[in-house]
């Protein structure tokens, strides 16, 4: 093989090596920093930032006359100690605090990514060492871009549902171990490597899930560790689920709170009132919408209502049917024949179908400040959702208590309406809920097999107690003085929710 087809088949390497690591370092480093959008833009920064200093070193041995394949290998070798070093310091040395991890995640991101920079001009160099030099650099940058892309199409729609983000991490150490152990030049470092790489291979398939569980250490409000009971990972994302002091069961998508296992009206802890609230207003609804599953609850709640003939529920990660399956009580959800569960994203799902209606859509998915939060709550989307309804249908969806969205509703619905933090945009006015209407509407609620969701007036009393004490306010009498600041439209194109008014400065 040639000195140039060999420059090609490293940058090819080099490439599709770091486009994989940073993958796996944007995968983790939102995980722990809740899916916000700023994170991919830091961990870009970081990396490429990373890569430009380690650049500058290949470089300067360019120069000093080690431009070779060896020093190739010796990058390689540091890479992988860099990469293990990073990984050990989250599993069993995080430092406490948001900034400490934060620190962590820099620092690792940015020296694992500049020693995989070293190698990229060295191969450049080698690829130049022929007459044609202009074809040769051009061949061996395609090879690295052509790495760099493949790297994120497998681990992201392959890779990443066959293995953990914890084994696809390590597997990207072995491989750049593999390929060290064929540049280095003498007999003891190449053995020295393939024990190192032999060490790594039995890590990545012994070692038990550590990094997840490490970033997703978390406390109640009386400051007591919650406990991680299930925890479900695909290429969508992550699924924990942690037991508190009550023994309620609080689920988490992607470190951030989804919701609470439960069905209970009077056990409201989760705001499943919210969900009760539906059958009241809409009592004769006979074919739904829900997009986003969730814990399955919400969903659960709706089949108990006496006129239901269809409900399509629209969910991306097929991991959330995963874990209502894992349920007695969400798993006859699953099992109802009304209930066709479809696993794709809601908007284009919606899009796909311009023809299908519903009585009304339910959406209880996200905050309003997460990455891609603008997809479900700007002003493109609810008149999406607004052509699939049928007439005096409505919209129900979580607001996240940002004021922008329940304008928004007011911009495409004539009418809207607050409850907690859900809002009602609809088709039609709703009259003022009364007890007599609330204790009416619960009553006539019952499960598959026949049976009451409340066995006695004292519970029905009750629940309905739960849903009149969160006022139904309509749009003109919520309190939109508190903001501070004139209100917004949310569209595709601003996604304020996400930036403007995000994370960082929710108002």
């Amino acid at each position: 093989m040639t000195i140039t087809k060999k420059a090609m088949l490293l940058s090819f390497l080099s490439g599709f090596l770091s486009l994989g690591l940073e993958v796996i370092w944007i995968r983790l480093f939102s995980f722990y920093g809740i899916t916000l959008p700023q994170i991919f833009s830091l961990t870009l920064a970081l990396f490429l930032l990373g890569i430009a200093c380690g650049s500058l070193i290949g470089k300067n041995l360019c120069q000093s006359g080690k431009g070779n394949i060896s020093y190739i290998g010796y990058a390689f070798i540091l890479s992988a100690f860099f990469d293990c070093l990073a990984i050990t310091m989250i599993m069993y040395f995080p430092l406490e605090g948001m900034l400490g991890m934060l620190g962590i995640f820099i620092i690792s991101i940015l020296f694992c990514a500049l020693v995989r920079g070293i190698v990229f001009p060295i191969v450049h160099h080698l690829g130049a060492e022929q007459k044609k030099t202009g074809a040769a650099i051009s061949n061996v940058y395609f090879a690295n871009v052509l790495g760099c892309t493949i790297s994120p199409i497998l681990i992201g729609f392959y890779l990443l549902d066959i293995f953990t983000t914890q084994q696809t991490y390590l597997i990207i150490i072995l491989i750049t171990l593999i390929t060290a152990t064929f540049c280095v030049p003498t007999k003891w470092l190449k053995s020295a490597v393939s024990i190192f790489a032999v060490l790594v291979m039995m890590t990545t398939f012994i070692l038990p899930e550590k990094v997840i569980h490490a970033l997703a250490q978390k406390k109640d409000e009386n400051g007591q560790d919650l406990k991680l009971e299930k925890l479900i990972e695909n290429k969508h994302g992550f699924i924990q689920v942690y037991l508190n002091s009550n023994n309620d069961e609080l689920v988490f998508g992607s470190n951030v709170y989804d919701g609470m296992l439960n069905t209970n009206l009077n056990h409201s802890r989760n705001g499943i009132e919210r969900a009760y609230l539906l059958p009241i207003i809409a009592p004769h609804a006979k074919n739904i919408l829900v997009v986003g599953l969730s814990t399955a609850s919400w969903t659960r709640v709706l089949t108990s209502m006496p006129e239901l003939e269809s409900m399509t529920v629209i969910e991306l990660n097929p991991g959330y049917p995963q874990l209502a399956g894992m349920y007695s009580e969400m798993h006859k959800f699953l099992q109802d024949k009304r209930v066709n569960l479809i696993t794709d994203d809601g908007r284009r799902w919606l899009n796909k179908n311009p023809d299908r209606k519903f009585d009304f859509i339910l959406m209880n998915t996200t905050f309003h400040w997460r990455n891609y939060a603008t997809n479900l709550l700007s002003k493109e989307f609810l008149e999406l959702t607004k052509s699939h309804l049928n007439p005096n249908g409505f919209i129900y969806f979580n607001t996240t208590s940002s004021f922008d969205a329940y304008y928004t509703s007011k911009d495409v619905f004539p009418y809207v309406y607050s409850y907690v933090n859900m809002s009602l945009a609809s088709l039609s006015p709703i009259p003022e809920i009364t007890k007599e209407q609330v204790l009416q509407g619960l009553e006539k609620l019952k499960w598959e097999d026949g049976s009451r969701v409340f066995n006695s007036f004292e519970e029905l009393n009750k629940g309905a107690n739960n849903i009149l004490s969160k006022p139904f306010v309509p749009y003109h009498n919520i309190d939109f003085l508190k903001l501070g600041r004139p209100l917004e439209v949310i569209t595709d194109s601003n996604m304020i929710t996400e930036y403007k008014y995000g994370f960082f400065n929710q108002q």
